[in-house]
């Protein structure tokens, strides 16, 4: 007895000792960084999944697992739709890594990503079970991952090759896939089967899950469902149909019902050197009375959001998700387009935006084409998300209204997007926040206070402080007045600073930053949120600052006289500036004065005998009496001294004295009289 006993304490203390530090069956989260959580098991609806701070950054030094199943006889399709992973060293990711687990254990055979994919990455297991496991070092951690997954299974009912006829029941949902599904395939194939209702009634199908090459036009792959028994009848799909992955679901609607009792399916794939998993079907039997009723002219109707041309689209948020797409998505949209939405949910509820789908047109800086998604009611309101390219991430609003607008450029288009929004009842802090070191405050119609670390004494030096202000009434405006200040000073504030955020996260737009002495007032109008940071560095330490924040319905009003005053004043001297300015000109320009301007005025007589000889009698007397006041000079003329010569008496020319000027050519000689 006393050995068993001993036998059964080792294996106890064994099975115990291979799980400490992990908690098992709770959330994944910043005190549970080691754990193993089960997921919802798999069903032929798609799931969603994302880790834990998803498009903000995943935990440091986490292990935390996921565990799916699904009923046997299944397998489990995840679709990892995006993630961003610290890179490791080649394919072994050796520092942060997603690992996908064909199996309910780490013991089944893995497969390692990190990195970034936009596209994601599709994984299957060979049974009813799989577990994915998030691991990250101490060091960068990034932004997660998201997926979804669904459980399905291998039901091609022959087809390929060979039409097959099948019998739709109303106690049994059967399936139709590729033959090669839910394994990846590039081939040339053809499938047709022929439904046919065993009660009489209709024929519904849904199509579960697809991944073809889809485009503007679906090429390729190319689905198609048919209200009667032959491709002659109508078109319930209304064309082909090739939603890849990263497209499904491109409708509102997967579920296609005929009008009588017999459906037509069509599958064609060809060779195109991609490789791609194919389409997940359902079909079942509808009792009811056959109508001959046609077709209708189209079975899954684009959402009313889609109209860009009747201004701003109201939407309501609810408990139900729903759909708001780039209109004709997935066809190309077209250039020079302005859309808007706004979703309100319940007050008191925040809303949930995911992006499904987002391939527009990509350009630096997002200049091209782009949808904004702002935090509130209008355009003015903070932009919480940019997306272009395939670049997108999907947000929580920090209060009940979230809008919308999309902007395309009179250049290329693209497939567009898909946005998947409904309604969230949770006023935890929003997962952007700074994940540790927050001071969680409440506003409200009180004037409250938050001071820095030992205010009035020194605060500390390379340090961060976040502070994380809500107002939880949805009504109202968060205004901060900075009483004191004393912080060090810079003329851009790079040392020491504080820093308001119009929103509960550093990515957020930037209400005020300031440092020294300044005591700004700052309100909040477009959210519910603000975050305060205070960054310090390695140098000098200050007395720091005291703040009061409180809510208000009143709009801040900033005297504008003076301003206008000096705007007045500063355009009347610039207006005097200009005319002087001009009048200046013209006189130069009259008298020739401007710079490479030939004079227009009075050439200045050259000094030569010619000149002298041809004086008037008029003036020599003038000339006699200047003469008397000057001196001829005793030595040669300089070129560049202006002397007046007395007038040339009548006399022999060879009694003449002979002039030199320097730098002159000699005088010509003068003609006797």
């Amino acid at each position: 007895m006393k050995r068993n006993g001993l036998i059964s304490v080792i294996i106890w203390c064994f099975v115990s000792c291979s799980f400490v530090g992990r908690a098992i069956g709770q959330t994944c989260s910043e005190s549970n960084k080691r754990n193993t959580e089960a997921l919802p098991s798999a069903t032929v609806s798609l799931q969603s999944y994302s880790s834990p701070g998803w498009r903000v950054t995943y935990y440091p030094d986490m292990d935390c697992q996921w565990t799916i199943d699904a009923n046997n006889s299944y397998r489990i399709m995840v679709d990892v739709r995006e993630y961003i992973i610290e890179d490791g060293e080649g394919a072994d990711c050796v520092y942060d890594s997603l690992r996908f687990y064909d199996g309910a254990t780490t013991g089944a055979q893995v497969t390692p990503v990190c990195g970034t994919a936009r596209s994601g990455r599709m994984f299957v297991s060979s049974g009813p079970a799989a577990l994915l496991r998030l691991t990250s070092d101490y060091s960068i951690q990034q932004a997660g991952f998201t997926m979804r997954y669904i459980m399905t299974k291998t039901d091609d009912h022959g087809g390929c090759g060979t039409a097959t006829t099948l019998t739709a029941t109303t106690n049994t949902v059967q399936y139709i896939t590729n033959k090669q599904w839910p394994d990846s395939y590039d081939e040339n194939s053809l499938c047709r089967w022929t439904i046919t209702s065993s009660s009489g009634g209709k024929v519904s199908m849904t199509i579960l899950f697809s991944d073809m090459l889809s485009g503007e036009e679906c090429y390729s792959d190319t689905l198609e469902i048919f209200d009667g028994s032959s491709r002659t009848d109508p078109s319930l799909t209304q064309g082909y149909f090739c939603d890849s992955r990263g497209t499904f679901p491109s409708r509102s609607s997967m579920t296609f019902v005929t009008s009588g009792t017999q459906a037509f399916i069509r599958f064609r794939s060809i060779a195109s050197g991609w490789r791609r998993h194919g389409f997940f079907l359902s079909f079942v039997d509808v009792q009811g009375a056959v109508t001959t009723t046609q077709a209708p002219t189209t079975t899954t109707t684009q959402p009313p959001n889609e109209v860009c041309s009747s201004g701003t689209v109201q939407l309501t948020a609810n408990n139900d998700t729903q759909l708001i797409q780039s209109p004709s998505y997935p066809i190309f949209y077209s250039p020079n387009m302005l859309c808007s939405w706004l979703i309100t949910a319940p007050t008191g509820a925040l809303i949930q935006l995911k992006v499904i789908d987002s391939y527009l047109e990509d350009t630096d800086g997002c200049v091209g084409d782009y949808v904004h998604i702002h935090d509130g009611s209008n355009a003015d309101s903070a932009v919480i998300a940019t997306y272009c390219g395939e670049i997108s991430s999907s947000v929580n609003s920090t209060s009940n209204r979230l809008y919308i607008q999309f902007r395309t450029d009179g250049s290329v288009g693209q497939r567009g997007f898909q946005l998947e929004y409904t309604v969230l009842y949770d006023y935890s802090t929003p997962s952007c926040a700074p994940p540790a070191g927050v001071t969680n405050l409440e506003a409200n119609a009180t004037a409250q206070y938050f001071e820095s670390p030992n205010y009035p004494d020194n605060y500390n030096s390379s340090s961060t402080f976040y502070w994380l202000i809500h107002n939880p009434s949805d009504t109202g405006y968060i205004r901060l007045e900075v009483e004191d200040s004393r912080i060090e000073a810079d003329p851009y504030c790079t040392y020491d600073k504080v820093t308001v955020y119009r929103g509960p996260c550093t990515t957020y737009p930037i209400l005020s930053s300031f440092c020294g002495v300044e005591k700004p007032t700052v309100t909040q109008y477009t959210g519910s949120y603000v975050l305060v940071v205070f960054t310090t560095d390695a140098t000098a330490d200050f007395r720091g600052f005291r703040i009061k924040y409180y809510v208000t319905t009143e709009v801040e009003k900033t005297s504008t006289f003076w301003r206008d005053v000096a705007l007045i004043a500063g355009a009347t001297i610039a207006g005097i500036a200009a005319v002087a300015i001009i009048v200046g000109l013209a006189v130069a320009a009259k008298k020739g004065k401007l710079p490479g301007m030939k004079s227009s005025g009075p050439k200045k007589r050259r000094l030569s005998v010619s000149s002298l000889s041809s004086s008037s009698s008029s003036s020599d007397e003038s000339d006699k009496e200047s003469s008397n006041k000057r001196k001829r000079p005793k030595t040669a003329l300089r070129s560049k001294t202006k002397v007046r010569l007395p007038p040339v008496k009548s006399a022999k020319v060879e009694t003449l004295p002979k002039v030199s000027i320097k730098g002159q050519s000699k005088l010509p000689p003068i003609a006797k009289k």
